[in-house]
């Protein structure tokens, strides 16, 4: 955290400075400016006390709010709240938005599907997966793969180094005795490839960019395939997630709500004693 308030101020904060308020005594808070699903708090709280102010959290990660709720405020010296200011807005507004983005996605795909689940990949800006994931989860969403260390994943892009479907097929097998605590994750961009790797013990088909139509033949699978698991992804937001949704997929998974409008959060200072 304190590496985002080195990189905002720098050596000097100029105008605290000059103006030669630093040592003045003040109240920073933190409100609410429309409803959200709030996510960040505890970072800020953790930035502002090694700031040296004392903090006052009203809400936790993950809480409903209404426009005009107070978040958070911290007192202490002018010079800190202005450190503090900006880059405490910002997480906020940016996790707020991604947490509440992801809750109505849920919302809304669980509307029709109730056991779904929303997973959001890994395409997301370097260095800023903690946070995005830790607002994810806020907005009631999971994590798809953190990395290509935890989870396995075969692309199109594996298969090509095949010289055949048989020489793939015996090292899928061996990979699958290896990994045996790993479920096997495949792409699939057809019901012909989903149907084939199902027949080879896949136990989840990653359906990418499929019509509704085909995705539901897909899903048909699990009738002949009881362990299979189907996700949908490519392309889904909030615009298109219901009717993906209905085709019966075990969850969603998606880039969207990284991609959030920020969430608008009301800052003050102002001068105490």
């Amino acid at each position: 955290m304190m590496d985002m308030i080195r990189e905002d101020v720098g050596l000097i904060d100029m105008t605290t400075v000059g103006l030669d308020i630093g040592s003045h005594k003040a109240k920073i808070s933190f409100a609410s400016k429309e409803p959200i699903v709030l996510c960040g708090v505890e970072f800020v709280t953790e930035m502002c006390q090694k700031l040296g102010l004392e903090t006052y959290a009203y809400k936790a990660c993950g809480d409903r709010l209404e426009a005009g709720e107070l978040i958070l405020e911290a007192y202490g010296r002018a010079d800190a709240t202005h450190k503090a200011w900006k880059v405490s807005q910002n997480i906020l507004e940016f996790l707020s938005g991604i947490a509440t983005k992801t809750n109505t996605m849920i919302t809304l795909a669980r509307e029709v599907n109730p056991k779904i689940e929303l997973l959001t990949t890994r395409k997301i800006f370097p260095r800023t997966k903690e946070l995005a994931l830790k607002a994810v989860y806020a907005g009631g969403g999971a994590h798809h793969r953190l990395g290509l260390y935890d989870s396995v994943l075969v692309f199109k892009q594996h298969r090509v180094f095949f010289e055949s479907d048989a020489a793939f097929e015996a090292q899928f097998a061996k990979m699958k005795q290896k990994y045996l605590e790993k479920k096997i994750v495949v792409e699939v961009d057809s019901y012909e490839e989903a149907h084939y790797f199902a027949t080879l013990g896949t136990q989840i088909l990653q359906c990418e960019k499929m019509s509704f139509e085909t995705l539901e033949r897909c899903v048909a699978l699990k009738e002949e395939f009881p362990h299979l698991l189907l996700s949908a992804t490519g392309g889904i937001g909030e615009q298109n997630i219901v009717a993906y949704a209905k085709t019966g997929v075990d969850f969603i998974v998606t880039s969207s709500p990284y991609h959030a409008k920020p969430a608008d959060i009301k800052v003050v200072i102002s001068k105490e004693g």
